[in-house]
């Protein structure tokens, strides 16, 4: 008898981390308070790891609610298509949202690679980091730039939000290209207030620049399987276990690491780590 409870227990937990969460979706709020460079508060919409396919089911929904926020800024940090099908659904969904100060954009491992199984495989095994399987990443970035918003690829914009000087920075995917702090972070300044949009927070790890205020992140889905009161099983960063999610301070540098709205079609549970976007409120 015994046997049979471990395997409803067992059938349980596999519904409800492959049915349930994946498909539970929450905005979760934020406060970074005591920003000295700042006047006014700032507002910013943390999107990451989307995972776009052709097909997308809750997200449809989410994308209606996240659609009725109006905040200063829009930021997504990678990974926001999973192959080429989902770069009318990234469009689509992404036009439809709305920020005073526009979207911004950077680019993931999978907005670059379409990772079949046996990709998985060798990315996980250590025999290579980029797929077998390119995206057409140009389309997607044509497809972003033609809604409006800003790709940044090692680059930086400058902005005036409610009277605060802002520059929003952005690198290139740092598992499979390379990231260069030089041109990324050439018009920092002492006296703007400096976001650095980073797919996955292992590259703070090699920033020697100082200045930066807040580095917005994503890729470790927070661990996507997690025990409670223990946190995740597994980790795809070399940062330690509590920088896989939420709002920390690494080395002085405020770090926002989202867990995610999705996850790779092959690699699809989720238990204690329920998908989310953020909302950021930055306050003097």
């Amino acid at each position: 008898m015994n046997w049979y409870w471990i395997a409803a227990f067992i059938l349980c937990l596999a519904c409800w981390s492959f049915l349930v969460e994946p498909n539970w979706p929450r905005l979760r709020r934020v406060s970074l308070r005591g920003q000295r460079k700042l006047v006014h508060p700032i507002s910013i919409l943390h999107l990451s790891d989307i995972h776009l396919v052709g097909t997308s089911g809750f997200k449809h929904y989410f994308f209606q609610e996240l659609s009725m926020l109006n905040p200063d800024l829009i930021v997504v940090t990678g990974d926001v298509i999973d192959h080429d099908s989902g770069i009318e659904t990234a469009r689509k969904y992404l036009s439809g949202l709305r920020a005073r100060y526009g979207t911004y954009v950077i680019l993931g491992n999978h907005d670059y690679y379409d990772y079949h199984i046996i990709d998985n495989i060798r990315y996980y095994t250590g025999f290579g980091k980029k797929g077998l399987h390119e995206n057409d990443v140009h389309r997607f970035v044509q497809a972003m730039n033609g809604i409006g918003a800003h790709v940044l690829v090692n680059d930086s914009v400058e902005l005036k939000i409610h009277g605060n000087p802002v520059l929003i920075c952005g690198t290139d995917d740092p598992i499979t290209r390379k990231i260069d702090f030089e041109r990324t972070l050439r018009r920092m300044t002492a006296k703007t207030f400096n976001i650095l949009l980073m797919h996955q927070l292992d590259g703070v790890l090699k920033l020697s620049h100082k200045g930066v205020d807040l580095i917005c992140s994503g890729h470790t889905h927070g661990g996507q399987l997690r025990i409670p009161f223990m946190g995740p099983l597994w980790r795809d960063s070399k940062m330690p276990r509590r920088y896989l999610d939420g709002l920390h301070l690494y080395k002085g540098i405020h770090v926002l690491v989202s867990r995610g709205m999705g996850a790779g079609r092959h690699l699809i549970p989720r238990f204690a780590c329920r998908p989310e976007a953020i909302w950021l409120d930055v306050t003097p």
